[in-house]
């Protein structure tokens, strides 16, 4: 696992908040100001707890304070190829930058069946 923070790769979290905003609005719905980025956020922190050891106390206090103020995540299981080609590229995994323990920032790679699962945590969050 490398551990880095480099302004010129973006963040996962915003990657997959883009690719949240994408999906609803493509289906007529919309995030309240800031949801689709801190459900971003939530997908972010349940990949870095799956790869980087991100404490389960922390992920679990951001998907619940995500919740609380934004809702639940606009996402129907029928998107999530969608979601998946924006987030992945179009590949079988993809390198990201993921939140880690006491506010590091890892690298690591994210394969397809770990991103599904990913999706379906935020859907049940």
């Amino acid at each position: 696992m490398l551990f880095l923070h480099s302004m010129e790769e973006k963040l996962f979290s915003f990657v997959l908040a883009d690719a949240f905003q994408s999906a609803a609005a493509g289906h007529g719905q919309q995030y309240r100001d800031g949801g689709a980025r801190s459900w971003g956020q939530v997908g972010a922190s349940y990949l870095g707890f799956a790869l980087c050891r991100l404490p389960s106390a922390e992920l679990r206090s951001i998907q619940y304070q995500t919740r609380e103020t934004f809702g639940p995540v606009i996402l129907d299981c029928k998107w999530y190829d969608a979601i998946k080609a924006e987030c992945l590229k179009g590949q079988k995994s993809t390198e990201a930058m993921l939140p880690g323990p006491d506010s590091t920032v890892c690298r690591c790679t994210v394969t397809e069946e770990l991103f599904l699962e990913m999706l379906d945590f935020c859907r049940e969050g």
